[in-house]
């Protein structure tokens, strides 16, 4: 059985292997919905049922997550999440598979991958020393950033020899991976300390969580910080990033250009993973997020692929900094017994602030800011002359105004010493001594006052 540093390695290589295979699935079942309807609204509500369970299903799952053994957790969740795929599979070969269909599939792998995700990250500071838990997160952010870039390629190809069945094929397989990797490896329970009692209900150990996290101010500022940078750009801004290329460009070059923020994201990734990141994390999430601002802006200034497509790496580059960084900052301060509740928490706000995001951006690029730029519009004739007219200009506008929201953001941030030095007033957790490592400091005490 492997344990430690030999666990976590073996884990995420498993972890890597799945999430391929899950991607290669969703862009699949994607793409047959968009043959067989042609309907881009049925694709819109296939993208709502794989993004809100996730979010829901966040709420209960971190008391459960806490209370049962992580492994456990983990194997089961990825069962589940295989037996989804399973019966799309069996539908789709049975030629009887239907929208609705997918739609339940993808709230279960939703509710399976809200127990996954905080599982995973809560078992990370068990198995990982603190000193390296920056370079973990930076592994993690590189699997994240490979399955977007690795699993819509893989499927591409998949699809244009073979049909989507080769697919769920294998999907399968590499669920076998993942669940492979962790029958052999250990992953140890959190030593009782003194974070909670006993016999609590899962309502009173929800509630507890959250006081948790009300009773340290340093959480509740870093947790409003990240859900205001999630809403602004992988909320807005990326949901626009796709019609705001095909505005003055085609499919080909908007494909491109999302793939760019992978590219970022799997090199900052890589980043972190060599380096660890900066000893006071926060400074390292302020830097990251000046420049996710400049990019937005350059993003907006003119109508390049290029220009965008740059701009994209680094945005990518600059939230997965972030983004890892600020789990580690979580994993370091928080008590291991209520890390399954506190990330199932950051992950509900993250995805709620998010899809929120992106609710409102097509809204507001049609209502409010694509008609300002038209010919007459109310700023043609003042910053339509330095960005331009016509479509997808004021979505150009749009990102110019989200990284100017970053740079206030993060300056506000910087100016705020209870924000900036929020690392200062919260100490490293500690693990509860066991008694013998306690003894010697009672005899020496002992000896001293004989």
């Amino acid at each position: 059985m492997l344990t430690s540093t030999r666990a976590f390695y073996a884990i995420m290589t498993g972890q890597l292997v799945s999430t391929i295979g899950s991607s290669m699935t969703r862009f699949g079942v994607g793409i047959w919905v968009l043959q067989e309807t042609g309907d881009t609204a049925a694709y819109s509500v296939l993208l709502f049922f794989a993004v809100l369970p996730l979010g829901l299903g966040s709420l209960f799952a971190g008391p459960l997550v806490d209370r049962w053994p992580r492994r456990t957790v983990l194997i089961v969740g990825n069962a589940v999440a295989s037996l989804s795929t399973l019966v799309v599979a069996v539908l789709f070969l049975s030629d009887n598979l239907e929208i609705w269909h997918l739609y339940i599939a993808l709230a279960v792998n939703g509710v399976a991958n809200a127990f996954l995700l905080p599982s995973i990250d809560a078992s990370i500071p068990l198995l990982v020393q603190k000193e390296q838990l920056g370079r973990a997160a930076g592994l993690t952010q590189m699997i994240q950033a490979l399955e977007v870039i690795l699993g819509p390629a893989l499927a591409g190809v998949l699809l244009g020899v073979f049909d989507l069945g080769a697919i769920f094929v294998v999907d399968f397989v590499t669920f076998g991976a993942a669940v492979v990797a962790l029958m052999i490896s250990a992953i140890p329970r959190p030593a009782a300390d003194e974070t909670e009692s006993d016999g609590q209900s899962l309502w009173e150990s929800f509630t507890f969580g959250l006081r948790y996290i009300r009773e340290r101010p340093a959480f509740l500022y870093l947790m409003g910080f990240v859900s205001i940078t999630m809403f602004i750009m992988p909320g807005i801004g990326y949901a626009l990033v796709t019609p705001l290329v095909l505005s003055f460009s085609g499919e080909q070059e908007a494909g491109l250009v999302v793939s760019a923020f992978g590219i970022g994201s799997l090199v900052a990734g890589a980043l972190l993973t060599g380096w660890g990141g900066p000893a006071r994390r926060m400074d390292g999430i302020l830097v990251a997020m000046a420049l996710a601002g400049l990019a937005s802006i350059l993003a907006g200034l003119r109508e390049n692929v290029w220009l965008v497509g740059g701009s994209m790496v680094l945005i990518g580059a600059s939230f997965i900094f972030m983004i890892g960084l600020n789990r580690v900052i979580w994993q370091v301060k928080a008590s291991p017994n209520v890390l399954g509740r506190v990330f199932s928490l950051r992950v509900a706000v993250g995805v709620g602030a998010q899809s929120l995001g992106v609710l409102v951006a097509g809204v507001m690029a049609d209502r409010w800011f694509e008609p300002l730029f038209t010919e007459g519009g109310a700023l043609a004739g003042s910053v339509g002359d330095v960005i331009g007219t016509g479509e997808g200009r004021g979505m150009a506008f749009m990102y110019i105004l989200l990284g100017l929201s970053l740079w206030l953001l993060t300056a506000v941030s910087f100016l705020v010493a209870r924000v900036r030095l929020m690392e200062d007033d919260l100490p490293d957790y500690e693990p509860p001594r066991s008694p013998a490592e306690e003894a010697p400091d009672t005899l020496e005490s002992s000896a001293a006052a004989g």
